[in-house]
């Protein structure tokens, strides 16, 4: 119960210090008022003293209202409704028990150093002017003769207990005053202390940026809100060629190689993170790597710009050297399909005739009965065919390198394309002991692409499969499917041989590329078939993807655009105009077969 009572009475603790301790002092006031009240109260009830009784708890209940609206932190209204209600309980006081004798008025003094307490000068003048201005009123109501008879019936003892109260409650105030000066003098102490601490960390700070500036090997050059430069570090003079004080004072354009107006320049936020230029103190234009930031004051006004700028003329003399090499790698790489192509064209024509005496030797043998040399004519034959092939695909590669790959687009049937396709690699599979499967729909219907490129590519996915299974079966499907408006069609080749980790899956459609030395020891190759399957169905407006597991196999997925000729007049499900911008086409008439294209005519 008393520590509850202790707690309603004791001081708040507010936001603010200062207003802490003034809530503090005020409260020790009107508890000592309370205190006060209650004890004159008692005191009229011993004595039998008569008179308007009922003010006693009037205004104790306003005090307690007072220290309610302390607590609100209504400070500076509660200390001044005190000081008021102080002179009105002064005044009426003396008129109605002493007049000009009346121990009430010795309260005036105690109203004055309220006005000290709340901490206000304006606050004590205005009290000051009010306890004098009811002491006059209180003489002028004696002078006129209209005091109360009871005005005069007080007793010694009555007025010598009144002054020690009131002598007392000054003293209290008067206390109170002093401690008030105390703790704002420590307060205005510690406040100089914190403000000298925060001085010395902020020297410290400014002397740790000005090291830390100095020892940058960029360039800083900090400026003022007029951009006139304040400060360089000493990168800047080694730059530059210019000491700080030739600096300092003279405007930014003394060094910033700039078309505008420099307070434009800085203004826009297209000289953040750029390449500008410096003016050297010998008039040499440094090309720097330029960023800057503006530094803002209270209310969001300019107070100054920190600019930093990187040397970069090593890197321009760098980007410079790569840019003339790679003009002479593009010059070497051009030469080199030039060469290729020359070189494989050249090697074709005897290759092809050195084929076709091969296959006249080995009919001419088989009909004189030379069986021990069909053997022999019929491994040359092969050779050359594979060496053929080889040639082929470097041509090939060549004129991709070159730019003069060129698409020779016909209209076919699919099925009819398919099944020349599994005819020509079963042969190849089923000597290995592999087993061919094969998903295809019966009509797949016409597709308007590069017959020759389509069938290269699947040969060599399916003679890959062949060639990376040592044992399994080999699977091979087709399907159908819509994206974006236009139709597809897929082929779907995968097998059960040696699969591939992400690594080497990678690098699979590189040209010249094997996933590693081992395999290509193992099972040989050029690495060139991937890479120009790749580049075959991108021309065709399609692509080729895969996914592979280590010692589980392989799977590839290629994906053309699908032109069904009857499709593509009757319906919008493939429009010419998609198709065409597929394929890199200009005219879409070229996409319809001849009697399509006599039907829409």
């Amino acid at each position: 119960m008393l520590g509850r009572l202790a707690a309603l009475l004791r001081a708040p603790a507010l936001d603010d210090a200062e207003k802490t301790r003034v809530a503090r002092l005020l409260n020790t006031a009107l508890l000592a008022s309370l205190a006060i009240l209650i004890a004159g109260f008692v005191a009229r009830a011993v004595n039998g003293m008569e008179g308007q009784w009922y003010a006693f708890p009037a205004f104790t209940g306003l005090l307690v209202l007072l220290l309610a609206a302390l607590r609100r932190g209504w400070v500076v209204t509660t200390g001044l409704v005190l000081a008021g209600t102080l002179l009105i309980y002064a005044g009426l006081g003396a008129i109605f028990y002493g007049g000009l004798r009346s121990p009430s008025l010795v309260i005036l003094p105690l109203t004055i150093l309220q006005g000290g307490i709340i901490g206000r000068t304006r606050a004590v003048l205005g009290l000051t002017a009010a306890a004098i201005a009811v002491l006059f009123g209180v003489a002028a109501v004696e002078l006129s003769g209209k005091l109360p008879p009871v005005a005069l019936a007080y007793s010694p003892s009555a007025l010598l207990t009144g002054y020690v109260v009131l002598l007392g409650t000054f003293g209290a105030l008067a206390s109170l005053v002093i401690t008030s000066l105390k703790d704002a003098l420590a307060s205005a102490r510690a406040n100089e202390e914190r403000a000298a601490a925060l001085i010395g960390e902020a020297e410290q700070a400014r002397k740790t940026t000005a090291d830390v500036i100095s020892s940058m090997v960029e360039s800083v050059v900090i400026l003022d809100q007029n951009a006139k430069i304040r400060s360089i570090n000493a990168a800047t003079e080694s730059l530059l060629g210019y000491a700080e004080g030739e600096l300092v004072g003279q405007g930014f354009e003394r060094i910033l190689v700039e078309d505008r107006t420099v307070d434009a320049a800085l203004a826009s936020s297209a000289l953040t993170h750029t390449e500008r230029l410096y003016r050297s103190r010998r008039g040499e234009h440094i090309p720097v790597r330029f960023s800057n930031a503006i530094l803002h004051g209270e209310g969001g006004t300019i107070t100054g710009i920190v600019c930093v700028a990187s040397d970069i003329r090593r890197h321009k003399e760098i980007e410079q050297s790569l840019r003339a090499a790679k003009e002479l790698a593009e010059e070497a790489s051009l030469a080199k399909s030039r060469f290729l192509a020359n070189m494989s064209h050249e090697l074709r024509t005897p290759l092809n005739a050195v084929i076709g005496y091969t296959e006249l030797l080995i009919e001419e043998a088989d009909d004189r009965g030379f069986a021990d040399s069909l053997d022999d004519l019929r491994r040359i034959q092969s050779s050359g065919k594979h060496l053929l092939a080889l040639i082929s695909d470097i041509l090939d590669l060549s004129k991709v390198e070159a730019g003069k790959m060129e698409l020779h687009l016909e209209t076919f049937d699919v099925n009819d394309m398919v099944e020349s396709v599994l005819n020509s690699v079963r042969p190849m599979i089923e000597r290995k002991g592999l087993t061919l499967s094969s998903e295809v729909p019966p009509r797949l219907g016409f597709i308007h692409a590069d017959q020759t490129k389509i069938r290269q590519i699947l040969i060599n996915l399916l003679g890959n499969a062949a060639k990376f299974t040592e044992k399994g079966e080999i699977r091979f499907a087709v399907r159908q499917g819509t994206r974006d408006d236009l139709l597809w069609v897929q082929f779907l080749v995968s097998d059960t041989g040696i699969g591939m980790s992400e690594s080497q899956v990678s690098r699979l459609f590189e040209a010249f590329t094997q996933p590693d030395a081992s395999v290509a020891r193992r099972f040989g190759g050029t690495g060139l078939g991937l890479a120009l399957s790749r580049v075959f169905a991108e021309m065709m407006g399609g692509s080729i993807t895969v996914r592979s597991t280590p010692g589980k196999g392989s799977a590839f997925k290629v994906e053309l655009p699908y032109l069904d000729p009857t499709v593509i007049s009757s319906s919008g499900h493939a429009r010419p105009d998609l198709v065409a911008r597929a394929l890199g086409i200009p005219d879409v008439k070229a996409l319809l077969p001849e009697r399509s294209r006599g039907r829409r005519r």
